[in-house]
């Protein structure tokens, strides 16, 4: 055996069995970093970018040459060859560069590219420099979302040649700027892209998304929502932690779902020529909020929302209430009334909003439902709440709106004494919403030390003595604050009026029981201590009228209507217990049970006030005029939805066909058309023959 190792046949037949064995190990990792490289790397096509400047000329596709090979430098990129963007457009027979939004997004749904770019040169230049020529270009580059058709990443910017000597050409001088300013664009572009997100829940208007600030996401950054490739929603970022995020929709295509990917939009600098053929950038205005001025925005609002007196009002923290009808959990389930809203940046962040509280006009004493901080709805329901089982903040409001407590330990230790009544089928109803938010006592204008409140000559009370006068004054180390008749003063800390004084240690005014009158509230305030304030409230845009689903009455489910003739079709009505509304209702015809877009069919509506049993008006309908192709074996169902005609913005929208009614379990049934016409005379002696013809045969 050793004899024939050391042979060539034996190092031979060694040689191949190692191969053999190693093969497989060395294919798989060639495959996995293929695959890895096709799922990583995000497609991009590059256009022929517009000479704004001469358009008989080169330079366009120069440009697009030089902007597409730094960017497949970067490795970040599966970027289209040239020569594949060039078949597409003449395969579409469109202009190149494309001309227009339309063409542009044509050609890349043709390369099936996630991202497609255009450019402009704005202007090119050569002059005299060092001795030599120099030449200058300014370039705009656009990078478009496919799904979208937005513009999402850009720049634009100049870009200068080597100088050279005199007897170099202008192409070769202009060639060289381009390619300078192609990198410096690639860079640029670089720096803007953050990484995509991923949608982790949804509520309403909302979704939580799982990048934060350590990604690069900012409040007010505007985003796309995309699903396999196709935009289903836009929308701005706001609530950002470090490792997430919240985005609140703007526009709503196709709604959002957890597993949706987010991509930031960048606004991306525009570019002008004066009068004289210079070109001027213009930095482009962020979508983020600048964080500093927010913070000083906050403040000054919080120092007018305290000290303001009655000379000033509070900002508002919640905006765009609204209140929508709707069943939960689904159809089949119970009436309820669903309140959003969202707050503005006087609102605070996450962490100082304590909870949201949700009124309703029929309950007084208290809040009918507290939502955490963090959300931005409520879910109004039949049930209500028991007694003891909610807990609220509440202290007293003073002049200008704002209350404050700086005692609580927490924003809800105010339990209701009674039981909170819920909401009744069939009647009207106006919501409000107020926030809790919690700021630190020492971040507070006055320390956290106390509360005080009143007209322009405002006034500090104790048992016995006062402080008042429009012209009191605030001093330095000795500490005054003097008026017509009293003082503060500083070292041995006393609160001086004509008929009483209230004295502390080292100048100051604590004490573990407030003093206070009528408008005014005085705690003690520490260091870590959070005081917490209650918002005014701000109403729902409109009413709301939850509503129990319409209960379909004639024809009975599973039977044959005719395909021919009108059928009246009814329902009960939604009329309540204790108000009339006028009523909208909408019969709806589907060959589908979820009634999903394209195979449903409103087949009628008509406004009602009327109790008891209502359906379609006159004669009623014929639904064979919607199905002209169904026979008897097809199955149509059939469902009423309602709505009171005063709700605004109405019930919350139907998930597929996004229509705003409360709508009923479907029924179904199918068509019967008139029998055929008896045989005509020709038709039955013709029969006779044959069937004479076929006996003598047989």
């Amino acid at each position: 055996m050793r004899r024939f190792i050391t042979s060539l046949p034996g190092k031979v037949i060694s040689q191949l069995v190692i191969l053999t064995l190693i093969l497989p190990s060395i294919t798989l990792a060639l495959f996995a970093k293929a695959n890895a490289q096709i799922a990583v790397l995000p497609s991009w096509a590059v256009t022929e970018f517009t000479n704004k400047v001469s358009s008989g000329t080169s330079y366009g596709k120069a440009a697009a040459d030089a902007f597409a090979s730094e960017l497949a430098k970067t490795g970040q990129f599966d970027v289209t060859p040239s020569d594949t963007v060039k078949r597409a457009t003449e395969t579409l027979g469109i202009s190149s560069p494309p001309d227009g939004l339309t063409n542009l997004l044509r050609l890349a749904g043709e390369l099936h590219c996630t991202s497609i770019v255009k450019g402009d040169l704005v202007s090119y230049k050569v002059y005299p420099a060092g001795g030599g020529r120099q030449a200058s270009v300014v370039m705009k580059v656009l990078v478009y979302d496919s799904a979208s058709g937005l513009p999402v990443n850009g720049a634009a910017l100049k870009g200068v040649s080597a100088i050279r000597s005199g007897n170099a050409t202008d192409e070769s001088l202009i060639n060289d700027a381009i390619e300078q300013a192609a990198g410096a664009s690639i860079r640029e572009i670089n720096a803007h892209r953050l990484p995509v997100g991923t949608v982790l829940n949804t509520q309403d208007k909302k979704a939580l998304i799982n990048k934060g600030a350590r990604s690069g996401f900012q409040p007010g950054q505007e985003v796309i929502v995309l699903r396999g490739g196709e935009q289903v929603a836009t929308a701005k970022v706001t609530d950002v932690e470090p490792d997430s995020s919240y985005i609140v929709t703007t526009k709503i295509i196709r709604g959002i779902q957890p597993g949706d990917k987010i991509r930031v939009v960048f606004n991306v600098p525009d570019v002008d020529v004066d009068t004289k053929g210079d070109p001027h950038i213009h930095p482009a205005r962020s979508t983020a909020f600048p964080s500093g001025l927010v913070s000083v925005v906050l403040v000054l609002g919080l120092v007018a929302a305290l000290v303001g007196g009655g000379n000033g009002g509070t900002q508002n923290t919640v905006q765009n209430v609204a209140s929508q009808a709707m069943m939960t959990p689904n159809s089949a389930g119970l009436p309820a009334v669903y309140i959003s809203w969202s707050n503005t940046v006087f609102a605070g962040g996450v962490s100082q909003r304590a909870a949201w509280q949700i009124y309703r006009q029929d309950v007084v004493d208290s809040p009918v439902g507290v939502s955490a901080g963090y959300q931005g709805s409520f879910m109004d329901t039949t049930a209500g709440q028991a007694i003891g089982a909610l807990s609220y903040a509440v202290f007293p409001l003073n002049q200008i709106g704002n209350s404050q407590n700086c005692n609580y330990t927490s924003a809800t230790d105010t339990t209701n004494a009674a039981a909170v009544p819920g909401i009744i089928p069939g009647t009207q109803y106006n919501y409000q919403v107020q926030e809790v938010y919690d700021l630190l006592a020492i971040d507070l204008p006055n320390g956290g030390t106390s509360q005080t409140s009143g007209s322009s000559s405002g006034s500090i009370s104790g048992s016995s003595g006062s402080i008042s006068g429009s012209s009191g004054s605030i001093s330095g180390s000795s500490g005054s604050i003097s008026g017509s008749s009293g003082s503060i003063s500083g070292s041995s800390g006393s609160i001086s009026g004509s008929s009483g004084s209230i004295s502390g240690s080292s100048g100051s005014t604590s004490s573990t029981a407030s003093t206070s009158s009528t408008g005014s509230t005085s705690t003690s305030g520490t260091t870590g201590q959070y005081c917490f304030f209650l918002t005014s409230k701000v109403s729902a845009v409109g009413i709301a009228t939850p509503l129990n689903p319409p209960v379909l009455q004639s024809p009975a489910d599973n039977q044959p209507v005719s395909g021919t003739a009108a059928t009246i079709f009814t329902t009960n009505s939604v009329q309540g217990p204790q108000q009339r509304i006028t009523a909208e209702y909408v019969l709806e015809f589907s060959t589908s049970p979820v009634f999903a877009k394209g195979q449903t069919f409103v087949a009628a509506k008509f406004i009602s006030n009327a109790a008891g049993v209502v359906g379609t008006p006159g004669a009623g309908v014929n639904p064979g005029a919607f199905f002209p192709n169904a026979n008897s074996t097809t199955v149509i169902h059939w469902r009423y939805g309602a709505k009171n005609v005063a709700d605004s913005p109405g019930p919350v929208p139907d998930q597929l066909t996004g229509e705003h009614y409360i709508f009923c379990p479907y029924r179904s049934f199918t068509l019967t058309g008139t029998p055929p016409p008896p045989p005509s005379a020709a038709t039955k002696a013709k029969t006779v023959k044959v069937g004479a013809i076929g006996k003598k045969k047989g």
